[in-house]
């Protein structure tokens, strides 16, 4: 894997929902690292233990689901923000939702640590919106 190689973690429950963007983030940009946890928990702790004494130049970027059975992602972000400055540092949080709840839109608007909302599925057009063409 070579430094310039975008790197991206997808936290969601459901199987087909993580294929699905996977596969748009591989026709979207070619050779990409892409991890995907259907545990939350797991995700937290694989964050933890890989990212705590490294620097990465590029930023992970961390799609999140907001419905899921252990652990909502609004509890994720509360525990992903007990990590160091330096793990947190080297992530941009998106919310991945199929929610179309006003109020979770707004409140992933104001949370310091998401970037920004954007629905499922994860699409190529969400992608050019967000990363540029």
């Amino acid at each position: 894997m070579t430094k310039s190689t975008k790197q991206f973690i997808i936290v969601d429950d459901d199987p087909f929902s993580n294929f699905l963007s996977k596969t748009v983030l591989l026709k979207s940009f070619g050779e990409v690292a892409v991890k995907d946890f259907l545990v939350p928990e797991e995700a937290l702790d694989y964050i933890k233990e890989e990212y705590e004494y490294s620097s990465r130049e590029e930023k992970i970027v961390l799609f999140l689901d907001l419905n899921m059975p252990t652990i909502t992602g609004w509890e994720f972000l509360e525990l992903f923000k007990t990590f160091s400055p330096s793990v947190r540092s080297q992530f941009r949080i998106y919310i991945l939702s199929s929610s179309i709840d006003p109020l979770d839109i707004e409140r992933a608007k104001q949370n310091p640590l998401v970037i920004d909302f954007v629905e499922k599925p994860l699409s190529k057009g969400a992608l050019v919106e967000l990363f540029g063409g």
